[in-house]
């Protein structure tokens, strides 16, 4: 069993190495986008993919620790704890919730005159409470808590891209000589939904007794690329400074 869950640790390691090569590169093209446009709306997807690409990073660390078998001395210190966030995927899902955080401000900027502030403030409590449960409500081996965290930041999601992808429709509909932009910041905000519902799949799957690492895992990672790649190519690179 030991074996096993090291060789899929393993299978994972690579796929994520991969992941964050292709994550690396884009962010390189995004950034020298950025550099010639200096355009806010860049700047925001620039730091919202930022936070995605750490959660990936994080994510392969977590990997590496199984792998090569590190260990830390469970002796309720800080280190301890900074170790566990990682290798439960904790850590990754905090900055997730960064990306989500600023992904509404973008929506806020791109689509309305103003914050609501009912709004605002649902969104910033619910953030708080998303970081503090993910960071501090955990148990070793608890896949309950886990699954709960994993749907936490997936209803984290739907409140910001939910309506980012509905509104971002409408301005397909209705803007067409900007379709190519919004239909790309569609595809973004649709990819990144799924990455979270698909991870929520994969730790029910592991609670029925699934060793891990099943297809949904592998399709919520593709999903963060899908989307980044989807802002970049639509919206990032031939007409960000127009929208």
């Amino acid at each position: 069993m030991v074996q096993l869950v090291i060789l899929l640790n393993f299978i994972g390691m690579v796929f994520e190495l991969f992941i964050i090569i292709i994550a690396v590169v884009l962010l390189i093209l995004i950034f020298k986008k950025y550099l010639i446009k200096r355009h806010y709306f860049t700047m925001l997807l620039f730091i919202i993919f930022i936070n995605y690409s750490i959660a990936i990073f994080f994510s392969w660390i977590s990997k590496v620790f199984v792998v090569f078998q590190i260990n830390v001395t469970q002796d309720g210190s800080i280190l301890a704890w900074f170790y566990n966030i990682i290798i439960d995927f904790r850590l990754s899902e905090l900055f997730v919730t960064f990306a989500i955080l600023i992904s509404y401000i973008l929506k806020v900027n791109v689509f309305e005159k103003g914050y609501n502030t009912i709004q605002k403030f649902a969104v910033i409590i619910y953030g708080i409470f998303t970081c503090i449960y993910v960071l501090f409500v955990y148990e070793s081996g608890n896949t309950l808590l886990d699954i709960g965290a994993f749907l936490i930041v997936f209803i984290y999601m739907l409140m910001v891209y939910g309506p980012f992808f509905r509104r971002t429709m409408q301005a397909y509909r209705g803007l067409p000589e900007f379709s190519q932009a919004f239909l790309s910041l569609a595809i973004m905000s649709i990819s990144f939904i799924l990455i979270f519902l698909n991870f929520a799949i994969d730790r029910v799957l592991i609670f029925l007794g699934s060793p891990g690492f099943t297809v949904f895992y592998f399709l919520a990672w593709i999903f963060v690329i899908v989307g980044i790649f989807g802002a970049y190519y639509g919206y990032i690179r031939p007409k960000s400074s127009e929208v």
